[in-house]
């Protein structure tokens, strides 16, 4: 009777689809698994357990979301999205304004639209968007409180100018900046109550009615005088003995200055000399302040002068906000090229040059002297047939996607600036988005596919010169087959990145490009689903943390954190955390956990059976008490110095049907094999069992005689065999299975199979 003994000695593949289960003559095969639950497969080739995740705090009652807020690699936070509320995280626990009783800060956004709310970070102000909010920011004022205010757009941003001749409009009352005035339409009614708080421009029908300026002009009158010169209207404030104007063009937008020196020529007349005081320009600026007439009039709060003669001469040219309650909010915001960016559904809007600090945006399209330059704001459409789903600053440009395809929007010429006169949207490629935030992971773009299930990831590709989008998942279709509906990217220690599915499992993805692993794996958290993730910086900024907020039924939400990845030679055995929603005691040695004075501690968890490790040791068949402060007792008067308690979870590593040459030179597919034994080998493990598909799990290591009968079991590196008493049959599979809050690393898999006929 032949033996054969096929190695495995990497698992990087990650769990293929099973669509994938008779392609052994693919490279990933040989490293692919059939079920990879709760491990991860690691760049360098063993599957590690996940670590568990550690109980911080019960959530808001109808919480839905986490985002960070990373104002440094050393000072980051987690925002818990509920009801109109928000909620922060940092350095491992809840800012607090007395114990027990959360830092709140009231937002506008319902817990269904958080997922919806677009962030842009800069420094210590989160820039936050939402198709039904006003944009606005969420300001860090000190280390434990924030401010959540509305945006100002100042000057704009203004759709496009009326064009219907017959919808005119004039102004009335106070017309200089500060004052309040009335705008008065007819031939239409425009003015919703969604535009209150939005901009209105005015533009006077021409200047025929006021004088140009002349040099050399005669009878000015100081105080009544008005002229137009370069497009704007001035007051005679002062002039020289002969009221007469001097060679100097005024052109100034502010104040008051002279056009000429009070000498008079070479032919000795003069002197010359009026000093003209700035009034308005062709147009004026208002904040809407209420809406009257069925729509036919609004008060506004003027912000740029509104010219006189608006006041008598009806004018067809007005344009109302781009953007407002009324026309629609910008869904998405983004920083790039020193402007503050905003995305309608088809409208890129860019603010001024570096003019978007203390909750002001200034979008004025003109330079005061009411020219158009490069450096202003602007709005540009963008030549798409959908929305933008998400965007995302890169390069010499700014990706999007929409539901159809994915665009860079670049400059045209690269010497220049980016404005609206040299940019243009450029197709990369048609694979459609889902709205999932992209990560960033070093210098490439990741994004859900349209259907939700398949990430790709944009990279420049200078062959090309246009972005390609490579499906990761390519093995995986099964990976995300209840669809993404986040993804964040931890970067230390390990290159994780994770995705939040919709039935609440974990999608995890070793994402190390230079190395092409292809693995994917599923966590599942012991409590319930997963409803949002999301990594920041520690508090050191060493390591990236992973925090979650879980849905445990009945049991309600809780805000939780993964506790650091294994480290081999740096974790003690006692310091191992395994379990989830779990909570750790480190003291004096007791027998009962908690210590009284975290009364309720483990309330989440009464009446629950729960997995245990006592000083490194695994404590089977225990339940913690009914609460409310619950406890738990070790038995038989047991004390620990330290102790974690939480719900325990199996992590399950099932290798697909094993390739080798049989002793005919065919294949190992498809004839009839029994395992009989199994070598591991294995990295600081402890608590690990096989089942060769018998239903029956076979502890692998167990106490060497030289450990002490009251000590722990220590964690074991090397390889271990067991002999297996697996049955006859065609797959040759078994599952190692750790179930014990205890590491399991398997670095390489030696079974041995018995061919026959039986």
């Amino acid at each position: 009777m032949s033996a054969l003994a096929p190695m495995i000695n990497s698992f990087n593949g990650g769990e293929v689809s099973p669509r994938m289960h008779g392609r052994s003559d693919q490279a990933i095969y040989a490293i692919s698994a059939a079920e990879m639950l709760n491990f991860v497969p690691t760049v360098e080739g063993p599957a590690m357990k996940r670590s568990g995740f550690a109980y911080i705090r019960a959530a808001m009652t109808g919480s839905t979301w986490l985002s960070p807020f990373i104002v440094s690699r050393t000072q980051a936070y987690v925002i818990e999205w509920g009801p109109a509320k928000l909620r922060f995280y940092t350095n491992g626990g809840r800012i607090e304004t007395a114990p027990n009783v959360a830092y709140e800060v009231v937002v506008p956004y319902t817990a269904a639209q958080a997922p919806s709310v677009w962030y842009q970070q800069s420094y210590d102000r989160l820039y936050l968007a939402h198709r039904s909010h006003a944009p606005a920011a969420l300001t860090r004022l000190t280390a434990t409180t924030f401010a959540h205010t509305a945006l100002t757009l100042r000057n704009g941003p203004f759709a496009d100018s009326n064009v219907d001749e017959a919808i005119t409009v004039t102004v009335t009352g106070t017309l200089t900046v500060g004052g309040n005035a009335i705008v008065h339409v007819a031939g239409g009614a425009p003015f919703l109550a969604g535009h209150v708080g939005s901009s209105v421009m005015i533009e006077a029908e021409d200047f025929s009615d006021i004088k140009a300026w002349e040099a050399g002009m005669d009878g000015v009158v100081v105080g009544t005088t008005i002229v137009r010169s370069d497009g704007k209207a001035y007051l005679a404030a002062a002039a020289v003995a002969t009221n007469r104007t001097g060679s100097v063009q005024p052109t100034h937008s502010h104040g008051s200055e002279w056009d000429g020196s009070g000498g008079s020529d070479v032919n000795a007349k003069g002197p010359y000399g009026v000093k003209w005081t700035y009034l308005h320009d062709r147009f004026g600026i208002g904040t809407i302040l209420s809406v009257g007439g069925g729509g036919t009039a609004a008060t506004i709060s003027v912000t740029r002068r509104i010219p006189a003669s608006l006041a008598a001469a009806a004018s067809h040219r007005w344009a109302l906000a781009a953007v407002s309650a009324a026309a629609g909010w910008p869904g998405i915001v983004l920083l790039g090229f020193g402007r503050l960016l905003f995305f309608t559904d088809f409208e890129l809007i860019a603010s001024v040059v570096g003019d978007y600090g203390g909750g002001s945006v200034n979008m004025a399209p003109f330079t005061e002297s009411g020219l158009l330059a490069p450096d202003m704001a602007f709005r540009k459409r963008l030549t798409i047939s959908n929305p933008v789903l998400w965007a995302k600053a890169d390069r010499d440009g700014v990706l999007i996607g929409t539901s159809d395809g994915e665009h860079v929007i670049r400059k045209i010429n690269n010497a220049d600036i980016f404005s609206s006169d040299n940019i243009e949207c450029v197709p990369q490629s048609s694979y459609g988005s889902q709205p999932v935030r992209p990560v960033e992971t070093g210098t490439s773009t990741l994004f859900v596919q349209k259907s939700g299930r398949k990430i790709r990831e944009a990279d420049y590709d200078l062959g090309s010169d246009r972005y390609s989008a490579a499906n990761i998942a390519v093995w995986q279709r099964h990976i995300l087959k209840s669809g993404a509906k986040q993804m964040t990217f931890q970067q230390e220690p390990e290159e994780l990145v994770w995705a939040v599915r919709n039935d609440g499992l974990l999608a995890l993805h070793p994402h190390v490009p230079e190395q092409e692993v292809k693995g994917f794996a599923r966590v599942a958290h012991a409590a319930g689903a997963v409803l949002s993730a999301v990594a920041i910086p520690s508090e050191d900024g060493t390591r990236d943390e992973l925090w979650a907020l879980v849905d445990g039924g009945a049991a309600g939400k809780s805000v939780e954190l993964q506790a650091p990845a294994w480290e081999e030679e740096e974790t003690a055995l006692e310091d191992a955390f395994f379990v989830d929603s779990g909570v750790s005691y480190d003291g004096a040695a007791r027998n009962s956990f908690p210590a009284p004075a975290n009364a309720g501690a483990i309330d989440h968890l009464a009446g629950k059976a729960v997995a245990v490790l006592a000083d490194g040791g695994v404590v089977p068949g225990l339940t913690v008490s009914a609460g409310p402060n619950a406890t738990l007792a070790l038995p038989n008067g047991a004390t620990a110095l330290k102790c974690h308690v939480g719900l325990g979870y199996t992590a399950r590593l099932r290798p697909l049907r094993p390739e080798a040459r049989a002793p005919d030179g065919g294949t190992l597919q498809g004839k009839r094999k029994r395992l009989v034994s199994i070598v591991l080998r294995l990295l600081e493990t402890v608590g690990i069992k096989v089942d060769p598909d018998t239903g029956h799990a076979d502890q692998l290591i167990d106490r060497p005689g030289s450990a002490e009968m009251d000590a722990p079991v220590p964690p074991f590196t090397g390889d271990t065999s067991k002999s297996l008493g697996g049955n006859y049959g065609y797959d040759g599979q078994y599952t190692i299975i750790s179930d014990d809050p205890l590491p399991c690393m398997v670095v390489a898999a030696m079974p041995t199979y018995t061919l026959g006929e039986r």
